[in-house]
């Protein structure tokens, strides 16, 4: 008997907002980025925030965000998420501009 696993692909959306602009906060997060196998970008947004999409399967996504959290906590003082599921969008991972 042939057993099949399904693995929940999850799209997270981040904004940060606090001192995230002008820090190195985007390069930072691309660095984080490499250690995992996700998909998406992170982006300055004109109202002073950062905006980080990440795409992956399993607990993946959240396991970056987390790590992100971790590496930025000093930064942002108000962050809001977004999670659902879904189907992969990306091929890697940008900064985008």
């Amino acid at each position: 008997m042939i057993t099949q696993y399904w693995i929940m692909h999850k799209r997270i959306t981040v904004n940060f907002k606090g001192r995230v602009q002008g820090v190195g906060f985007r390069w930072r997060v691309m660095q984080v980025a490499k250690l995992f196998p996700c998909t998406g970008y992170v982006k300055n947004l004109m109202d002073g925030s950062v905006e980080l999409v990440i795409e992956g399967a399993g607990n993946d996504a959240n396991r970056m965000v987390d790590a992100v959290n971790l590496e930025m906590r000093d930064y942002w003082n108000e962050q809001t998420t977004d999670e659902r599921i879904g189907d992969a969008h990306f091929s890697g991972f940008e900064i985008r501009y």
